[in-house]
């Protein structure tokens, strides 16, 4: 009997170390970074990693934008919940090239600049869909690439067309917004105290 005892206390005390791992290694992956003694998510999240972010209204706006998920999110929810917001907008931008290219009235090198352009949304949206795979299996890292490759092609989508005042410039430009939002999320993902 006193061996079974001593057995119990031991699976006892593991299941404690074990715990207590598991906690110390999601604050070590910022999935909910303390703060003093308080732990942070939602609200208080989103204000606290949106004064990082130099677009701060919007970030507040973007992050607050999913009602499931937002009121309780910690920071990996909210890089994916900027991401996602991100991948429409793309989303948006490659609809409205798609209408631009059909005008017949356009130039023939404007809308080749338009079809360029166009793959490279279709680009930006892919590298967007990988980073929130690279989240999903916890590589934060490789989600800061995929990211700055959504940047570079919006960026070789921008190059592609003449001027700056049109309807997908001024798209792109909020898209490189949404973008860097979710960089900055990701960043305090990666490092929870820079908060």
């Amino acid at each position: 009997m006193e061996h079974s005892t001593k057995l119990f206390w031991v699976l006892v005390l593991c299941v404690a170390v074990m715990a207590h791992q598991t906690t110390a290694l999601d604050i070590l992956k910022g999935v909910n970074p303390p703060i003093g003694k308080e732990t942070l998510t939602g609200k208080n999240l989103i204000n606290k990693v949106c004064t990082l972010s130099p677009t701060r209204d919007l970030c507040i706006q973007v992050l607050s934008s999913d009602p499931a998920k937002s009121p309780n999110a910690n920071l990996k929810d909210l890089t994916i919940i900027s991401l996602r917001f991100a991948a429409t907008n793309a989303s948006d931008i490659l609809t409205d090239a798609k209408n631009l290219i059909d005008d017949d009235n356009l130039d023939p090198d404007v809308q080749q600049g338009l079809a360029d352009c166009k793959e490279n949304i279709l680009d930006a949206e892919s590298q967007l869909e990988d980073t929130i795979a690279a989240l999903m299996v916890d590589s934060e890292a490789d989600a800061q690439l995929w990211l700055k490759a959504a940047l570079a092609a919006i960026d070789t989508c921008d190059d592609s067309i003449p001027g700056d005042d049109d309807v997908l410039s001024v798209k792109s430009a909020i898209f490189r917004k949404l973008c860097n939002i979710a960089i900055t999320v990701n960043k305090v993902l990666v490092n929870p105290t820079i908060l």
